[in-house]
């Protein structure tokens, strides 16, 4: 980064040995740790480090682009190629960057105060062919990770999908999965069992942000709903004599137990994830009839579930074309037909399995629903489904068991579809070194592509049957107030479904092409900047760690993150480049290697006004309050010391609670927001140095005075009131 100011030291003289930058460095061997070999730790909701701190994970994805191979396809959806079909021998060495790169991005990301990064994994990466896994892509990993460790990063594995995989239109599973259901991924794009980019894109489609919609295609649904509930509900459908549930589930988890097994040994991999985003697929659908468009996006070509058996079974339908509307999202348009070639999206020798299974059938050429509620009841007892307590829940059971096999200390992050409420956990369900990991995005302005901070929607209370007027907030407060009560419902679902467990919120983030791409034609990205803004002040507000969406160094106005139209990268190559030369953006691989002719980490960042934030890391106690006014550029960290108890209780399961660094708050305070300008640093008990060059504050108390809880607040100088200043303990000048 640019040269930063010299260390401010305050009160140095009653500054006890821990407090610089050499006595605060973690030592994290597991001689001295005494608990286990993992970096982090918690106690109830909160995550710790070996001295008892509370710990405070803020991360990013890294990265979109990573859901796409780097060969023998060139990767972006907008590319199609006869390699595109190559699923066997793909590659994902390179993503989300070289390795040549590596160092560059981890100090970036470093310099910009996250800790953590999700990382993505598609299943595809490990075993594109069956019963065999990539392990040069994991000794890649394996460099790759080891590396993050010098910079301090911690990650946890994300395996990552969208509608299943690439071939029903976004990523995640390898091909051969389609292959055992019977599918024939060649066929999807007549048969609309799916659209993919790739494939499907034309200049007469609607516009980007369709993918979602291939939760309600037959590819999609078929897919989860063997992979979950096969047995229940596909009882005979069978490959090589075994039960297409068991196949797949145990071979994803196999996959995974492989990878976390070849990872164990580093440090810097705290856990695994279970699913990114796990969809139910038919399960639970109360009719066949039609999808819920409360809970679905019905977008663009829009058949019905039955008018999707039938496609797959080469009978042309006509089908609604639906186009964005208010104040519903979307509308019927029109009817087009579909698959007037009556070709099959199952492979040869293979039919419909639902049909198979009876749920529908061709009558005088028409197709008939005979079980439209299939999916709702189990067919041995017709008691009602759940999907998540008889089929996600018992999955995860026995993924965390597997993973933790491999190393006890991993921590097993899980959850829901975005924005929905926490699956419940009962007492004989896996509890051990469990993570409630949600995502949580604003749905209406994700869609729209539109935000100006005057009015937004609470659409979890809409999906919830809430009515549109008291779902309605006008303002730039009223944002924070939505937003702020949306992540605290899914906060406390987490508290009351999985009990006292640590919760981090694995998804949030905001598109960069909202408004009609006015940034990316202008260079002004105030709205996004407040749009942010109000995202991760509804996180601070509820005190729960966080991972943005997302890091994508392939990142380019003109294809975003090169991945379905979406375009949410916080760094942009094409916003580092100082000079403006013609940029190959045709490939990914050819962003990766345009030149970056800057010698500024924060160089190629969008949005950070709101994305560096000042915040505690590693706290002496837990938090009551940890705010950044964005505006103001005030950040106020309110904390409650830990008692005897609670550290008598630590110094017997193995904590360093002794140790000065056990009094040490650390908090980050970005340059990015206070380059150049005085400080005034007030503290309501302690002592405290600041190093501007290590963008970083230390707060230390001698324990057994302090008081129940201790208030810092770091702002300009010119916004204290003289008096605060005269007084403050703390004070950077």
């Amino acid at each position: 980064m640019a040269a930063l100011q010299e260390p401010v030291l305050l009160d140095a003289d009653t500054l006890k040995s821990g407090v610089d930058k050499q006595s605060t460095t973690t030592d994290t061997t597991t001689e001295t740790l005494g608990l286990s070999d993992s970096a982090v730790h918690h106690a109830g909701p909160w995550f710790q480090d070996e001295y008892g701190r509370t710990v405070v994970l803020r991360g990013v994805n890294v990265c979109g682009s990573s859901k796409l191979p780097t060969s023998p396809h060139p990767g972006s959806t907008h590319i199609y190629d006869d390699s595109f079909w190559d699923h066997a021998n793909v590659s994902f060495i390179g993503r989300p960057f070289p390795l040549a790169d590596a160092r560059r991005h981890f100090a970036r990301l470093r310099a910009w105060g996250f800790n953590v990064i999700r990382l993505l994994v598609p299943w595809e990466a490990i075993e594109s062919r069956r019963g065999t896994y990539n392990d040069d892509y994991i000794d890649y990993l394996r460099d790759l990770i080891t590396l993050m460790e010098e910079y301090g990063l911690l990650c946890f594995i994300d395996p990552h999908q969208d509608t299943w995989s690439r071939y029903s239109g976004g990523s995640g599973a390898p091909g051969w999965t389609f292959e055992v259901a019977g599918l024939d991924i060649h066929a999807f794009k007549d048969t609309g069992a799916a659209y993919v980019h790739n494939t499907n894109a034309s200049s007469t489609d609607p516009p980007p942000m369709v993918w979602p919609t291939n939760y309600t295609k037959l590819a999609c649904c078929t897919m989860f709903t063997l992979f979950w509930a096969g047995d229940t509900f596909a009882p005979n459908h069978k490959y090589e004599g075994q039960s297409i549930q068991q196949l797949l589930q145990s071979s994803f988890i196999k996959a995974f137990s492989h990878l976390a097994s070849r990872l164990a040994n580093l440090r810097a991999v705290i856990g695994f994830e279970v699913m990114n985003e796990p969809a139910s697929g038919y399960i639970g659908m109360p009719t066949l009839k039609e999808f819920d468009p409360i809970v679905n996006l019905i977008f663009g070509d829009a058949p019905t579930p039955l008018q999707s058996f039938a496609l797959g079974e080469g009978l042309p339908q006509k089908v609604g074309v639906f186009v964005k509307s208010w104040p519903f999202p979307t509308k019927r348009s029109h009817r087009r037909l579909m698959n007037s070639g009556k070709v099959s999206a199952w492979l040869p020798g293979q039919s419909c399995i639902w049909r198979q299974h009876g749920v529908w059938d061709v009558q005088e050429d028409r197709p008939v629903l005979l079980k439209p509620n299939y999916f709702a009841k189990h067919p041995k007892d017709g008691r009602d489904v759940d999907f998540y307590a008889d089929f996600y829940v018992p999955f995860v059971n026995s993924y965390a068991r597997a993973i933790q096999a491999a190393k006890p200390s991993y921590y097993c992050f899980v959850e829901p579809m975005a924005n929905e409420k926490c699956p419940v956990f009962n007492k004989t369900d896996h509890h051990d070194n469990m993570v409630f990991a949600p995502h949580w995005y604003d749905l209406n302005c994700v869609f729209y592509k539109k935000f100006n901070g005057k009015m937004t929607h609470d659409v979890q209370a809409l999906q919830n049957g809430g009515n549109v007027l008291t779902a309605t907030y006008f303002g730039l407060n009223g944002v924070k107030k939505n937003y702020r009560g949306q992540i605290k419902n899914i906060r406390q679902s987490g508290i009351d479904n999985m009990g006292d467990k640590p919760i981090l919120f694995g998804e949030v983030g905001i598109p960069m092409d909202i408004n009609e791409r006015h940034a990316l034609k202008t260079g002004d990205y105030a709205h996004n900047v407040r749009f942010l803004d109000a995202v991760i002040h509804a996180l601070e507000a509820n005190l729960v760690n966080y991972a943005l969406w997302n890091y994508d160094v392939c990142n380019d106005h003109d294809f975003g993150d090169h991945w379905n139209g979406e375009n949410f990268s916080i760094f942009s190559l094409q916003n580092a480049l100082k000079q403006q030369k013609p940029v190959d953006v045709s490939s990914l691989a050819s962003i990766d290697d345009a030149p970056e002719d800057v010698d500024d980490l924060d160089n190629g960042g969008r949005v950070l006004q709101a994305a560096l934030r000042p915040y505690a890391s590693h706290i002496a106690g837990v938090p009551a309050t940890s705010q950044f006014d964005m505006d103001r550029k005030v950040y106020t960290l309110t904390f409650r010391p830990h008692g005897k108890e609670k550290r008598e209780g630590d110094r017997d399961r193995g904590y360093q609670v002794d140790a000065a660094d056990a009094t040490t708050t650390e908090i980050f305070i970005p340059q990015f927001q206070y380059k150049n300008i005085p400080l005034d640093i007030h503290a309501s008990y302690g002592q405290c140095q600041y190093l501007p060059d290590q963008q970083v504050l230390y707060h230390r108390f001698v324990r057994g005075e302090e008081p129940a809880s201790i208030t810092i607040r770091i702002q300009p100088a010119s916004n204290a009131a003289p008096s605060k200043r005269s007084l403050a303990q703390c004070v950077c000048m």
